[in-house]
């Protein structure tokens, strides 16, 4: 696959697409210019320079909120102009990713998203309790990866794909093919652990991809989701989660 759009035909503009992807099977990486002809950046910009195919994320430096959020994020996501809906869409994402976080910590390294506020695929690293993942306890230092991807039965349901600690990587691999999504990563605790091939639930509104670093934050008086900075912030100084950073190496995104 490649960056490519259907339509393209061999205006001047798909040339310099098409030598682009040429270029990321040369170096392992898609380019930086392809990726923001692409995405719309939310918070601080995450390139390396020189652009090496390294990203490094962090919703705490950036502090970046939105209306409806649930903690500061620092994320990339496909533009407006660039969504496609379900059927249609036919991407491919990989990196290498390690996160520095503090004890306790959760975020979503990566999700597709429709137009609205549902979600439809995310994939967590979290150091929270959470029954039936390969570690699945609280701030002990042990992080798990999970991916969540909502099925034709309406349900969200949970893979567990490994363990890390802080500062330790993971390879992360995610496949969306005309609303068939997989996902599977690779970590020296766990080796390889792939989901089963999930076809999504049929929505006709357009879907887009993020990755980044979205630290998930609850009201900490109720221990429920609020869209409060202030909130956050209390929640975050509560759990003494005062770090983060989410970095991405070897980066691709593929798309037909």
């Amino acid at each position: 696959m490649n960056l490519l759009p259907r339509s393209c035909g061999l205006s001047l503009l798909c040339a310099g697409l098409l030598a682009a992807s040429g270029h990321a099977l040369a170096d392992g990486f898609t380019p930086q210019k392809t990726l923001e002809s692409v995405f719309e950046l939310e918070g601080n910009a995450p390139w390396s320079s020189p652009y090496d195919g390294s990203l490094t994320f962090s919703a705490l430096g950036s502090k970046f909120a939105t209306a409806n959020g649930h903690g500061y994020r620092n994320e990339l996501k496909i533009g407006k102009n660039n969504r496609r809906p379900i059927e249609q869409t036919h991407e491919h994402f990989a990196a290498t990713i390690t996160p520095t976080l503090s004890n306790g910590a959760k975020t979503i390294v990566a999700q597709y998203h429709v137009d609205g506020l549902e979600t439809i695929l995310k994939v967590y690293v979290q150091d929270t309790e959470d029954r039936g993942l390969l570690d699945g306890k609280d701030n002990n230092g042990v992080f798990d990866i999970v991916v969540k991807i909502l099925g034709t039965d309406g349900v969200d349901a949970p893979t567990a794909l490994g363990t890390i600690r802080s500062g330790e990587s993971f390879d992360l691999d995610i496949r969306f093919d005309n609303g068939v999504a997989t996902a599977s990563a690779k970590t020296a605790a766990n080796g390889s652990i792939r989901t089963a091939a999930t076809r999504i639930k049929g929505d006709k509104r357009n879907i887009y991809f993020k990755f980044g670093d979205y630290l998930q934050a609850l009201d900490p008086a109720t221990n429920g989701f609020t869209s409060s900075p202030a909130k956050w912030d209390e929640y975050y100084r509560l759990h003494h989660v005062n770090s983060d950073s989410i970095r991405f190496t070897r980066t691709i995104f593929e798309r037909e």
